[in-house]
């Protein structure tokens, strides 16, 4: 019986200490996914800044405060800085959850990448 109780005691503070990042979000939240064989130093979206992006890695969300996507990506490698412009179709509603994905691919030799803003 008294391991019953110190089971159900342990799987129950287990149970309620247990926190998803994704449940403190709120307005609207931008990461970015790097399925390039490329790591970035740093990738600029707007007033974002996302730092040491390895090669097919997807970084945690951060909130944005615009009313708009952005639509520039400045790309930055150690040896590479370029800026791409991205088409934007979606609109944005900050007073509810707005989770988004700017997805980085297709990097060529000459620094032009492809980015696809997904809606997650």
């Amino acid at each position: 019986m008294k391991l019953l109780v110190s089971i159900l005691i342990c799987f129950s503070v287990v149970l309620f200490s247990c926190t998803d990042r994704d449940d403190k979000l709120e307005g609207v939240q931008i990461r970015v996914q790097n399925t390039t064989s490329t790591s970035f130093a740093e990738v600029g979206i707007d007033s974002l800044v996302f730092t040491d992006i390895q090669s097919g890695r997807t970084v945690f969300y951060q909130q944005y405060n615009g009313d708009v996507l952005p639509s520039s990506v400045i790309l930055t490698t150690d040896s590479l800085s370029t800026s791409i412009v991205v088409d934007n179709t979606f609109e944005i509603d900050s007073t509810v959850l707005n989770l988004f994905t700017y997805k980085i691919g297709g990097l060529s030799e000459g620094g032009n990448a492809t980015i696809e803003i997904i809606k997650d």
